[in-house]
């Protein structure tokens, strides 16, 4: 393979788009494996970027034997996220050329269960809400960084200080299954980190969990209350 990326295999390249083989899949992305400045190059064409990501997220991922090409896609994805994404409108760039939900969702999931996209970038993109929306079904893949928020803040914070907005993004009108809001409410009262106005809130609104807590915990703590 030639070290200079010239303008014939751009357009060759470009042609390959429309082949769904893992051979010629391959061919395209094997390019930038493990080769910074190229993936650096190619993060400052974001419509390009966008076509080969599409193709990176055909490949099967999370399975137990390893080829080339999964190793290949899966060395994208992780630089992709770790080094180029900054910022959340970066995602809007990112997601130009591909269509398929499927394969966004994929991305989202993979993105936030990276354990070197730092805290910074996932707690900024949780305000984005018409980012968060423009990605699209945000409902199969949002659960995972607000997971992540609550847990920094759960078990960072002081007992009693903890807000009901710091770990479920109420104002940002997002449609969250009852049953995620109540398991991270029922987290963070059961460590203690629930506000007086947050321990209200969980008890008006999820009153029989609520309850059951408070059981369980008089009975191996009778003498808090």
């Amino acid at each position: 393979m030639n070290v200079h990326f010239n303008q014939e295999h751009e357009v060759q390249k470009g042609d390959a788009y429309k082949l769904r083989g893992k051979t010629d899949i391959l061919s395209i992305i094997i390019y930038y494996y493990r080769d910074e400045e190229r993936m650096k190059n190619l993060w400052s064409n974001k419509k390009e970027f966008s076509k080969i990501l599409s193709l990176v997220m055909e490949v099967e991922h999370d399975i137990s034997s390893k080829t080339m090409l999964q190793s290949c896609a899966e060395y994208f994805i992780n630089f992709t996220s770790v080094f180029l994404i900054k910022k959340s409108s970066d995602f809007l760039n990112l997601f130009s050329e591909i269509n398929d939900i499927n394969k966004r969702i994929l991305f989202m999931r993979k993105f936030f269960i990276n354990d070197l996209v730092s805290d910074k970038i996932i707690f900024s993109f949780l305000n984005e809400v018409e980012i968060i929306k423009s990605i699209g079904s945000y409902r199969e893949w949002i659960e995972v960084p607000i997971m992540i928020r609550a847990w920094k803040i759960i078990t960072t914070s002081n007992d009693h200080e903890v807000s009901v907005e710091k770990i479920i993004p109420l104002d940002l009108d997002l449609d969250l299954d009852n049953s995620f809001q109540e398991y991270l409410l029922s987290w963070a009262f059961e460590e203690k980190k629930l506000s007086k106005k947050g321990k209200e809130y969980f008890r008006k609104n999820f009153e029989k969990k609520y309850k059951q807590i408070c059981s369980i915990m008089e009975q191996n703590h009778p003498d808090i209350k």
